[in-house]
């Protein structure tokens, strides 16, 4: 860390011992209830200056306050009510009992409004993890920019700060739940389960927090204990036209009842025969159980299990020429009709329970220990088309497009794509037909001699990938109070994590088995039958419904950690120190012999192994209890993910070369508002994420110029080294400016670039050796991550018998589509394979170089959202009717995301024969609920 930023971290700390002349401690209690139930609030934050505490179950809080003013301003918030703020002299005594105090409601987008949420993002095919995918459930936050950036950015496909998820961390009751081997978030495990996620923390950036060391994006913590549910039965039915169609859902909170137990039940249904996209589908249940039990004024404990199984048909992106053809921006190429019904052959099937066992000790009044014990474990599939010695089935495959014919047939062939949707779609009857009249003679089946079966061979299958994790966790968080100005908080953690990939077949489509050999490995000559299995023990494998094939290992995770920090706490300055350590191994263990890599695919690989430490610190200046000054800093240095670690793993134990931790620095500051009637927020922000590390498996059909003349295949494409920049400004405004009107205004000023030139390495898959190697000019290039620049402006109006209308008008602009690597080296620009002058490289003064070089942005766009509702009283039954639509104008052009295809025309320089592919938002789509309450 720069020597500057910790010496300032010293001064800070050595200042912060000294006492604060003047200064007393004031004994601040009182309780919290519901003006309209008389019910009590718990999880209500109360403040005064930036010392802080939480309501309990029963909505007593009790804190005390070092200040050397005459005058408290004490504010309570929380999730769907209106902020109080009261005033009032320090007594002599120091003691302020404030009694009982009474939240109104306040129903607007970002409160009750929040419960009914339905996510408006469709995940495509590559899309699970890598993203922030902000929940729908953030829109709780009381932070005006984070409410924005989830509900009004969210849906396409924003980022905050241009960072993945992998850094924010993420705890339910403790555990820890960000997926171990790529660090992401799938926030599809606990879907569908608003109802009893609403009691969360959730810090922004890099301040301090109680429960985890955290990332540069944050940490956000939820509590689903069932003692801190709202005592209810809740019964909800959703209509949209989103991702799913339907929705009904139940929650049942006994709150805390004699003898110290409760108990909290959830489950939901999400459903829809057809999604906002052609061909998708969606049916996902969702289940939840939370049991407390009180032992005594020091110990507690808590089971919770929850789960969401899900089956659901992807869309995937397309080219200009496929969204033309089909006079939509919605076509969807994974699906074709079967027998008069749509068939999708990109399909989810996920299920991924999770149980937290959790225990609560109170040493003393000063110390505190939660310990959370987690196992997730279950499947993950998705499906795919599989082919052998048979024409490719996509219908968008670039072959079979008017763009690539170069003859009289484009035109022909145009015409049909335009009139017959089937000829746009998969041809299910086709793939049953040639399989039915394929008969072959499969000669010693499982390498016994003599043993020949003849049948039905499968030329056309639907096979699964399966990604069937399983993670045992234990985590510990420590809070001591050890003084009026000190907590010390800390936490030890152990996970260990394996991933179980295979791939299993899903249907044979009317044959009678499939052979399990790999069609890749066949372009080699080796005149050796073993170098094409994909089992060496058993050679030429029938393989039928259910059966595993392929590939089969494993990758595995060991890691540990261990972080300590100081939060302290004065009149007029606060400040952190806080610091973590660990340990990260990895290692793959095959679970069969690949003919290609018959030494290096079974069993364990070589373990990899990284230290890990990370420091932050940070200061806050009050100016009063409602002007506040910030900076934070932050410098993290962490292993590389799993899921990128091995050249390919599908086939082999290799690592990456030179694997080297990410090093991440990071800063930011800025300026808070925190009024009853008005908010405001101004952050600044600048982040450093150097030696990343980007892998992925592909087949080049292109000229790709190499050392060995090799220039087609499966490889591993492998860049090492990758660095990047994020930095810009975060500005948000909440203002009521009358009794029932607020008024908010966002902008997210963004600048995520790639900052140097890192080295890309492509390695023959069949084989594992090396063709190429070569600088990718990326720097300066944008890294494509959602907009990066976002608005909105939106009005919010309160209604005197409880109903609400907010209106947002949003605007976007700098989206950057994705770059193929290999179009920033030299080998694209250049007309021979080792250009000597100047002639036989691309003018750069010519709109060819321009053509290839050039980074696309998408045009920039605006939407107009709507959400509103009304709630009724009736006896001690409660109503809440809310309607959303967003993009009321319709706006059906805006570009989300998209990326530039894995191939390029090396030779003729053709910038147009392998088009980019982009992802579009929604059209105007809404939704509607209704719940009663109890």
């Amino acid at each position: 860390m720069p020597k500057h930023f910790l010496t300032a971290l010293f001064f800070l700390l050595t200042f912060g011992l000294i006492p604060e002349i003047g200064a007393q401690s004031v004994l601040v209690k009182g309780k919290i209830v519901d003006q309209q139930t008389n019910e009590p609030i718990g999880q209500a934050t109360v403040r005064a200056f930036s010392q802080e505490t939480d309501t309990d179950e029963t909505g007593a809080f009790e804190f005390t306050v070092l200040t050397s003013e005459k005058v408290l301003t004490i504010s309570i918030s929380a999730p769907s009510y209106r902020d109080l703020e009261k005033s009032m002299d320090i007594p002599a005594l120091g003691a302020i009992d404030l009694g009982t105090l009474y939240l109104n409601t306040e129903e607007n987008i970002g409160q009750i409004g929040a419960e009914d949420i339905i996510p408006t993002i469709t995940l495509s095919t590559d899309e699970d993890a890598v993203v922030q995918n902000i929940s729908g459930l953030l829109t709780a936050s009381r932070d005006v920019f984070i409410s924005a950036a989830a509900y009004n950015f969210g849906p396409y496909r924003f980022n905050i700060r241009g960072y993945r998820s992998d850094h924010t961390t993420m705890l339910i009751n403790g555990a820890p739940v960000n997926d171990v081997e790529s660090g992401g978030l799938f926030w599809s495990r606990w879907g569908g389960l608003n109802d009893v996620l609403r009691n969360q923390t959730l810090v922004v950036g890099m301040d301090a927090n109680s429960f985890a060391f955290g990332g540069a994006g944050g940490a956000n913590y939820v509590d689903t204990r069932a003692a801190g549910q709202r005592k209810q039965l809740r019964v909800s039915y959703a209509l949209s036209n989103r991702a799913y169609r339907n929705r009904i859902m139940g929650t049942w909170s006994s709150g805390l009842l004699p003898g110290g137990w409760a108990v909290s039940l959830s489950a939901s249904r999400r459903w829809a025969q057809e999604g906002y996209v052609d061909g998708t589908f969606y049916d996902a249940y969702s289940y939840f159980l939370s049991v407390d039990k009180k032992i005594n004024d020091y110990h507690s404990i808590n089971l919770t299990a929850f789960g969401a199984p899900v089956i659901r048909g992807r869309n995937g992106a397309a080219t200009p020429e496929m969204y033309d053809l089909a006079g939509s921006n919605y076509y969807n190429s994974y699906w074709g009709y079967q027998n008069g019904e749509k068939r999708n052959s990109r399909v989810v099937n996920a299920h991924q329970p999770m149980v937290i066992l959790r225990h609560d000790l109170d040493v003393s009044e000063k110390t505190h220990i939660t310990t959370a014990m987690s196992y997730q474990f279950g499947r993950y599939g998705s499906s795919a088309l599989d082919w052998y010695n048979a024409r490719d089935p996509r219908p968008d495959y670039y072959r079979k497009l008017p763009s690539y014919i170069d003859n009289e047939q484009a035109v022909a062939v145009e015409d049909v794509l335009r009139r017959d949707e089937s000829a746009r779609q998969l041809d299910w009857h086709r793939f049953y037909d040639v399989n039915r009249s394929n008969i072959e003679t499969i000669e010693n089946v499982d390498g016994i001699d003599g043993n020949d079966v003849t049948g039905k061979r499968a030329q056309y299958v639907v096979e699964e990938r399966r990604y069937d994790s399983e993670t045992a966790t234990l985590n510990s968080i420590l809070e001591i109070t050890a003084t009026e100005n000190l907590t010390l908080n800390g936490g030890v953690t152990y996970q260990f994590f394996r991933n179980k990939s295979f791939k299993v077949l899903d249907d044979l489509l009317g044959a009678d088995f499939y052979v399990n050999i790999d069609k890749f490995a066949e372009f080699e000559d080796t005149g050796d039958n073993s170098f094409i299995q994909n089992d060496l023990d058993r050679p030429n494998g029938l393989v039928r419904q259910g059966d595993v094939f392929g590939y089969d290992y494993h990758i595995n995770v060991s890691k540990a950690n261990a972080w300590l920090q100081g939060d302290f706490t004065f009149n007029r300055i606060d400040f952190f120190l806080a610091g973590q350590v660990g340990r990260s191994e990895i290692w793959r263990d095959g679970q069969i012999r690949n003919g290609k890599f018959p030494d290096r695919s079974q069993g364990e690989s070589e373990h990899a192994s990284f230290t890990e430490y990370a420091a932050k610190g940070g200061l806050t200046f009050k100016l009063d209890g409602r002007n506040y000054l910030f900076a934070n800093s932050s410098y993290q240095q962490r292993a590389p993910f799993a899921r990128y670690t091995f050249q390919s793993p599908r086939t082999r134990n290799d690592l990456v070369e030179n694997l080297m931790p990410e090093k991440i620095l990071a800063v930011e500051g800025g300026y808070l508002l925190k009024a009853p009637y008005a908010k405001a927020r101004a952050v600044g922000y600048y982040t450093q994420i150097r030696d990343q590390l980007y892998n992925r498996s592909l087949f080049l059909d292109d000229p790709t110029p190499s050392n060995d003349e090799t220039n087609s295949g499966f490889v591993n494409y492998i860049m090492n080294g990758v660095d990047t920049r994020h930095m810009g400004l975060e500005l948000a405004a909440e203002i009521r400016v009358l009794p029932r009107l607020k008024t908010t205004a966002v902008a997210a000023l963004g600048e995520y670039i790639y900052t140097n030139r890192p080295t890309t390495e492509i390695y023959i898959d069949n084989s594992g050796t090396k063709f190429t190697t070569g600088t990718k000019y990326l720097k300066n290039f944008y890294v494509a991550n959602g907009p990066q620049q976002a608005y909105t402006f939106g009005l919010n109006y309160e209604g005197k018998e409880y109903w609400f209308a907010n209106l947002n008008l949003n605007f976007f602009n700098n989206t950057f589509i994705d770059i193929y690597p290999e179009r920033r080296s030299l080998e694209a620009v250049s007309y021979t394979e080792n250009p000597e002058f100047q002639q036989q490289v691309v003018d750069p003064e010519s709109q060819l170089w321009q053509d290839i070089i050039y980074q696309e942005k998408a045009d920039s766009g605006y939407t107009l959202d709507f959400f509103g509702g009304k709630s009724w009283k009736i006896n001690n039954v409660f109503l809440y009717l809310n309607v959303g639509v967003n993009n009321i104008l319709d706006n059906t052009d805006l570009v989300t995301g998209g990326y530039e295809q894995f191939r390029f025309d090396f030779e003729g320089k053709d910038v147009n024969r392998f088009p980019s592919r982009y992802f579009y938002s929604f059209g105007r789509n809404y939704f509607i609920s209704l719940a009663f309450r109890y």
